[in-house]
């Protein structure tokens, strides 16, 4: 499904208010080095995977929004 984010983009919002971009990077950084704290590692991964648990639900909230609006605008016979 193909989701329209015109004035507010949750989605996007969402992936850059929390940071998944900057996270990105440092785990990067990290498995570069020549030593790794590997708890420090452990906790970018965690944090990482959880924020991305985060992205999807937004995502599938934003589906079912445009889905409601769809059938909305269907049912009083206006046009997108």
């Amino acid at each position: 499904m193909t989701v329209r984010q015109e004035e507010n983009t949750p989605i996007g919002n969402y992936f850059h208010d929390n940071g998944i971009l900057k996270i990105f990077e440092k785990i990067k950084d990290q498995v570069d080095e020549f030593e790794v704290d590997t708890e420090e590692l452990s906790t970018d991964i965690d944090f990482l995977i959880s924020s991305l648990k985060g992205l999807k639900i937004t995502v599938k909230k934003a589906e079912t929004e445009y889905t409601k609006y769809v059938a909305m605008k269907e049912l009083k016979g206006y046009d997108l």
